[in-house]
């Protein structure tokens, strides 16, 4: 069963950022500049969290990682150009 969990980040240095982000692209959606949505099986939720344990630098960089159960997903309120879904990507062949 997925869990939906928001992993949110600080990081100073612009290659770790960068480098979290683009692997964290491969799990979710990016909601916020620094915030993805992300639907894991719990082994995945274990594997993102000791790669993202090994990318970052303790002392100064600070990742959260917050499950939202369905119920508290679904009373989500987004406000202005947010959107509670991102858009699903598609393939077009002409």
């Amino acid at each position: 069963m997925a869990l939906t969990v928001l992993v949110c980040y600080d990081i100073s240095a612009d290659g770790i950022r960068a480098r979290v982000a683009a692997y964290l692209q491969q799990w979710g959606d990016r909601i916020q500049r620094s915030v993805f949505v992300c639907s894991l099986a719990p082994e995945d939720l274990i594997e993102v969290i000791a790669r993202l344990t090994a990318m970052v630098e303790p002392a100064t960089d600070a990742v959260h990682i917050l499950p939202a159960c369905g119920t508290c997903w679904s009373r989500l309120v987004a406000i202005g150009q947010a959107d509670r879904e991102p858009d699903k990507p598609y393939w077009a062949a002409l």
